[in-house]
């Protein structure tokens, strides 16, 4: 009988399966398809490729489906290296092999600039790919729900359970089982943030809670639980997007080496996060550039902001983040530099306050929401002779591209920066000037 039913069900589940073509990647990670006149997006598909699909959830406008099995594949297809894929909703593209995803990442790239930001064959400069598939990682934001330890599963707040993560460096890995067995001790822990130096050999770690974990504990839970490398731990809550430290023990600030160019990286401020491109980054935005007067923006612990000094004669850096302001402003001392100085403050204000300013570059490394309207507005009114933007969601960058040709720039390049290989995430570098 048990048998029967399981044929039957099997049968059931064959016979709501569609057959369909994928016609390429969209952002998002997913295969675009189509059946009759319903538009399908498919999770881990690839392109030119027949698959088996099952519908998982119906939207408005299109359907969301899942490869059940693949007729004939692409190939780009390979076997997915990580046990957990399919599961952990961490990697979308695993399945293809590393030269396609680059290849498939600068297609959606010119495909949204084309789209939303009606830009015509722009001209494509080599790409960056990561140095390494795996490994890359030098910081992650491990969930804690029910007793589980891991990553959510794709699109849901449902924890998967894992051992490791072969995108995080192999140091975090080691770190793992030594968080895994003291997670149970923290009352109520949602979170585990973890920051690895790969210059250092040392971490720094946070432990996001809704109601504050007493000190003494988390003090004697480290000294039992964790390697003399987490140089400090700290509790936080978190209020949407905001962390809020209630305190640290420990150091609360680690040192990244990059090329000839020391950083001191607080634990409240950001890094970038995929150490293999550390160097190849810094160059493509360095490379060629000079200026009297320069403007870095979102500029953090002053990653770009140092070598950048190299190249003219004054750049300001600015931040809302204080943490990286400090730091940066430190960064500056123990590197020599004495041609740049560093502002608290948003970048609205911070170009309002140099309108009529002689500019001749503009960096803008802006959050996933891109340019706000006021600081867009601002920056054209103040038109620099060039500007270059960096951005990790295209659809915004095409956006804001948009605005910007229409108002006396050119775009004179664009460059795939791949940060996050075995994702749909996009990084790019878009190089602009004012029309003669």
């Amino acid at each position: 009988m048990r048998g029967s039913r399981s044929l039957e069900n099997r049968k059931e589940a064959s016979e709501n399966l569609l057959r369909v073509s994928i016609e390429k990647l969209v952002y998002g990670g997913y295969g675009l398809a189509r059946s009759g006149d319903r538009v399908l997006f498919v999770r881990y598909a690839a392109p030119k490729e027949l698959v088996d699909v099952e519908v998982i959830e119906e939207k408005k406008d299109y359907s969301e489906a899942t490869v059940r099995r693949v007729v004939i594949p692409s190939p780009s297809r390979r076997d997915p290296f990580c046990p957990y894929y399919g599961e952990c909703g961490g990697c979308q593209i695993q399945h293809m092999d590393y030269t396609h995803q680059v290849e498939v990442k600068e297609a959606m790239l010119l495909e949204t600039l084309s789209r939303i930001g009606k830009v015509r064959d722009p001209k494509v400069l080599d790409p960056i790919p990561s140095g390494q598939e795996l490994g890359y990682r030098i910081k992650v934001q491990i969930k804690v729900r029910n007793g589980k330890v891991g990553f959510f599963r794709w699109n849901t707040r449902e924890v998967v359970d894992v051992e490791m993560c072969p995108l995080a460096h192999p140091r975090i890995n080691d770190l793992l089982p030594h968080l895994r067995d003291m997670a149970p001790h923290i009352p109520e822990l949602q979170e585990i943030h973890v920051m690895y130096s790969p210059s250092e050999d040392e971490f720094l770690v946070k432990f996001l809670t809704p109601t504050e974990v007493e000190k003494d504990l988390l003090s004697k839970l480290r000294e039992d639980h964790l390697p003399k490398e987490v140089v400090g731990v700290g509790n936080y809550s978190r209020l949407r997007l905001i962390l809020n430290r209630r305190y640290w023990i420990g150091r609360d600030h680690t040192y990244v080496r990059v090329g000839r160019w020391t950083f001191r990286v607080s634990a409240d401020s950001f890094f970038q996060v995929n150490h293999t491109l550390w160097e190849r980054f810094i160059g493509a935005i360095t490379e060629g550039v000079e200026f009297r007067r320069a403007l870095d923006l979102h500029c953090g612990v002053g990653f770009f902001t140092l070598p950048l000094s190299e190249r003219g004669n004054f750049i300001e850096g600015s931040d809302v983040n204080g943490s990286a302001v400090d730091d940066a402003e430190y960064n500056a001392r123990i590197n020599g530099r004495d041609n740049v100085i560093f502002v608290k403050s948003d970048a609205y204000r911070f170009l309002k306050a140099r309108g009529g300013d002689l500019i001749d570059l503009v960096l803008l490394d802006p959050p996933r929401g891109g340019l706000e309207e006021g600081e867009i507005k601002v920056l054209t009114m103040n038109k620099p002779e060039r500007i270059i933007y960096i951005s990790c969601n295209p659809s915004t960058l095409a956006r804001d591209i948009r605005y910007l040709t229409k108002r006396g720039y050119t775009l004179e390049g664009v460059r795939l920066v791949d940060m996050f290989p075995q994702t749909y995430h996009i990084e790019s570098i878009s190089y602009l000037r004012v029309q003669e």
